[in-house]
């Protein structure tokens, strides 16, 4: 298996443990996200200027509402798309 970046919001601890068990390599939002094939936020991400503008071409996951194994679903099914 190839080592698939994944950025997770910091507050998502769960997401981030479920994601490192399946193999994925894992990292906060803050280390960097451009490098990342999907990122995961918490929905909870605040937007103070407006600015929508995102600066990378990974898959964004909203992982408010959903449990840890839904949200390493939707990277898999993130990642086939991708691929």
């Amino acid at each position: 298996m190839i080592i698939k970046n994944i950025a997770v919001d910091e507050r998502l601890t769960n997401v981030k443990q479920a994601l490192e068990s399946q193999g994925y390599h894992v990292f906060d939002l803050d280390s960097g996200f451009q490098q990342a094939e999907v990122v995961v936020v918490s929905g909870m991400t605040k937007n103070t200027f407006g600015d929508h503008t995102v600066g990378t071409e990974a898959h964004i996951i909203d992982a408010s509402g959903l449990s840890a194994e839904q949200v390493v679903n939707e990277v898999e099914k993130a990642l086939k798309v991708r691929y």
